[in-house]
């Protein structure tokens, strides 16, 4: 009697058809993922890497065959370099005034629009959208002139209220507040069409619910729009905040970073170390910190954001 030899199946033979096509679906999403994936890793990881790489060693640009190895030396000279420490100061300062002002005067605008002529809302939102029309260094380039303390427009105004002796842009203690006043007035018109393409969102009956129990409209406003604006306040903290702590060519349009380092953010500090100092380790080391500082600010956001996605 013959031995009969059975052979395993391969164990796709007992797949599915549903299987199959989700096994195949997968290798689609890989496929079609893999040129993005590739990219970030191209100009985002390697970059990254390349940073904190030459934040260890002590080099001047076009000099990179005579790296000198100085491990945490360069973080170091950061926090023991007032200029450097100052710098941190003014660009957390800087964040915090900016987004706070931004997000008041964005929100309440938007607020605002809500309560009028959906037309004539329309015309104000697009006459609010110019400032996004123009570049950063533009923008520098017009609030010179505009704190111009002999022809300039603030200063004209500033007169009726007797305030012509106002430092401005030349004072250590006013040309921060000017460069958050500039931020906000060119930043601001995000925040009114996010906020307002987020109102859009909120059912009317809700409101007409809560004018029928007498509530007025600064409670109706937190207790019903800015809770149920929750994720879309998260999302304006997270992209205006880090475009704030990042703050450069504005900067570098109205003052430099002067009088006297008053206003050097850590991107304006990074640029000079690197390429009027010549120091690109320590501009390399000022500029991770800088991506700490940012990941320590606005994770707890983008950690929330994340888990408010999920439960969508």
């Amino acid at each position: 009697m013959g031995i009969m030899t059975i052979t395993a199946a391969p164990s796709s033979a007992f797949q599915t058809p549903k299987v199959r096509a989700i096994h195949r679906d997968q290798r689609l999403a890989i496929l079609l993922l893999l040129p993005a994936a590739m990219t970030i890793f191209l100009v985002m990881i390697v970059p990254l890497g390349f940073a904190l790489y030459a934040s260890l060693f002590d080099y001047s640009l076009g000099q990179e065959n005579n790296m000198s190895f100085v491990f945490l030396d360069n973080y170091l000279r950061f926090f023991a370099d007032p200029v450097a420490f100052r710098s941190l100061i003014n660009t957390v300062v800087f964040t915090l005034l900016s987004l706070s002002l931004g997000l008041s005067l964005g929100l309440g605008i938007a607020v605002l629009l809500k309560r009028i002529n959906p037309a004539t809302a329309n015309v104000l939102r697009a006459i609010f959208a110019m400032p996004l029309l123009i570049s950063p260094i533009i923008v520098g380039l017009v609030w010179r002139y505009i704190y111009d303390p002999t022809y300039g427009l603030a200063y004209y105004l500033l007169r009726f209220v007797g305030l012509q002796n106002f430092g401005g842009l030349t004072s250590s203690a006013t040309a921060l507040l000017c460069i958050v006043v500039a931020d906000v007035w060119h930043t601001t018109p995000f925040i009114i069409l996010v906020a307002s393409a987020g109102l859009t969102m909120i059912p009317d009956e809700l409101y007409e619910a809560a004018r029928i129990d007498g509530a007025s409209s600064f409670h109706m406003l937190f207790r019903i729009t800015i809770p149920l604006l929750a994720k879309v306040l998260t999302v304006l903290i997270l992209v205006r905040g880090t475009d704030a702590f990042r703050i450069f060519d504005l900067v570098y349009g109205l003052t430099g970073g002067g009088p006297a380092n008053a206003t050097t953010s850590l991107s304006v500090f990074a640029y000079k170390q690197a390429f009027e100092n010549n120091k690109m380790g320590f501009a390399m080391a000022t500029s991770v910190i800088t991506l700490v500082c940012l990941v320590v600010l606005f994770g707890p956001f983008m950690r929330n954001s994340a888990r408010k996605g999920k439960e969508i």
